[in-house]
């Protein structure tokens, strides 16, 4: 049904559950995976002066171009538990348009996102990726719910 499916992490639980969604149906339909996660930079300059007015638990949301090797690393393991070969994505631009951009440039004919992310904080900062994701997408969107 699904041969090639482009699914996004940003190393949250709800991402890791996308990937299992995501893995279960490649092996079910023999799918071809992208994992893709995406970052949008900023200055030097520009995140000292707004890193220096947050709560220290905020911070971090600042710094994801360090972290996106890691989640990349981790979504590796999740297919790799899964038995699912996958090609891996690390994309410099906002991770709605990554995911749309990656399923046109890969044919893709299934998103699987998370709901939620990494939370409250940054959707209200960026809004929800899965309700972009939803509205704009060229192909079938499957949004994973948050574990319970």
């Amino acid at each position: 049904m699904f041969t090639t499916i482009v699914v996004g992490t940003d190393g949250s639980s709800d991402a890791e559950h996308a990937l299992r969604a995501a893995a279960t149906i490649a092996k079910i339909d023999d799918a071809q995976v992208h994992v893709v996660t995406a970052y949008q930079p900023l200055a030097a300059g520009d995140l000292r002066d707004i890193a220096t007015d947050l709560p220290a638990e905020y911070r971090e949301l600042l710094r994801a171009d360090m972290d996106a090797e890691r989640r990349l690393a981790g979504a590796r393991r999740i297919c790799e538990r899964e038995g699912v070969t996958a090609e891996y994505h690390e994309i410099i631009e906002d991770p709605t348009d990554a995911l749309l951009d990656a399923a046109e440039r890969y044919g893709a004919d299934l998103i699987v996102v998370g709901s939620r992310g990494e939370g409250a904080v940054k959707r209200a900062l960026h809004g929800s990726v899965s309700t972009k994701v939803l509205h704009h997408a060229p192909c079938a969107v499957l949004v994973v719910p948050a574990a319970t």
